[in-house]
């Protein structure tokens, strides 16, 4: 979507709802800690997670949660979350780049991702409880599979990546364009709109209104229901309600920025960076520059191959130097 279609669909959503309306509840108090498991408790969760997806009848091969690991438990372990209305597939490839370089890997599915029907409405009752806890046990999982984790993840994975930042002691975050805010469009602004979007009844709107259901990823849904488009924003207000006064846990975070964004809003993010700087969070920004026309999904290898060249290589150096 362009930036002045978000623009519109929000001041819609403002003039046509009630202004101030409360969205759904999202996570209102911080979890605790998480404990490590054995590796083989680890591996054995994460298989029956795969197991558990691949035995649901309406998940797409795809869309089958990823585990890359050596057998025993490495130096290195990294979990990555995908992107809005993408799958595990988006990651695949970067995924088994890590695992040639010593880590284990695991590339969970959000919830409510994955179907074989790419115009299932399943994302219209996504909530934020399911975002903070599938982030949590995901994470949970794959700190067993090695001495230093790092998550990373891009779009709504990026934003699940920021909770596990303020909330758990992850050895390094890895946020790639995080989605708290669409481009264009500030928090404050924002947040009323997305509150009375919530408030009338969802529908759907094209990625790319052009090709409609032909757009690819084959993979990803090319579409999203404009309820979930709120709870996104909605997980992101519980994250910054925390960053406010609550030191995040996590030991280091490398935000990834593309300069040339075409969805989401940079500003917003880097907005919660300056207030977890304010509470001592000693936590970095790196722009990536040069990559050609404004894009959002700088990872998918079907949409941006050039990322395998232009963007993997410095991934690759943030999390393993």
């Amino acid at each position: 979507m362009k930036r002045r279609e978000f623009t519109t669909l929000l001041a819609a959503a403002v003039g046509g709802s009630v202004a101030g309306c409360a969205g759904p509840q999202i996570p209102s108090q911080l979890p605790a800690p998480l404990e490590k498991p054995s590796y083989a408790e680890a591996v054995a969760g994460i298989r029956a997670t795969i197991a558990q997806d691949a035995a649901n009848p309406l998940l797409a091969g795809t869309a089958l949660p990823r585990l890359y690991d050596h057998g025993k438990r490495t130096r290195n372990a990294v979990v990555m979350y995908h992107g809005f209305t993408n799958c595990p597939q988006q990651f695949d490839l970067l995924a088994q780049q890590f695992h040639a370089r010593g880590c284990n890997v695991y590339v969970p599915r959000i919830p409510r991702h994955g179907e074989k029907d790419r115009l299932t409405f399943t994302l219209s009752d996504l909530t934020g409880g399911e975002l903070a806890d599938s982030g949590l046990e995901s994470y949970r999982l794959a700190s067993g599979l090695g001495d230093r984790i790092t998550a990373l993840g891009l779009s709504l994975g990026g934003a699940i990546t920021l909770w596990l930042a303020q909330t758990q002691t992850v050895d390094l975050a890895v946020p790639i364009s995080p989605f708290l805010m669409p481009i264009g469009v500030g928090r404050n602004f924002g947040n009323a709109a997305m509150h009375a979007l919530y408030t009338i009844p969802s529908w759907y709107m094209w990625w790319d209104p052009r090709v409609k259901a032909k757009c690819l990823p084959e993979y990803a849904y090319p579409g999203f229901p404009t309820h979930a488009l709120a709870m996104v924003t909605f997980f992101a207000d519980a994250i910054f309600a925390f960053a406010g006064n609550v030191k995040p846990l996590g030991k280091n975070c490398t935000l990834v920025l593309n300069q040339n964004e075409s969805a989401v809003n940079n500003n917003v993010t880097r907005d919660l960076m300056a207030q977890w700087k304010n509470l001592g969070a000693n936590y970095e920004i790196d722009v990536l520059t040069n990559l050609g026309e404004p894009r959002h999904d700088i990872i998918d290898p079907t949409t941006f191959p050039q990322g395998e060249k232009l963007v993997y290589p410095r991934i690759e150096q943030i999390v393993l130097g």
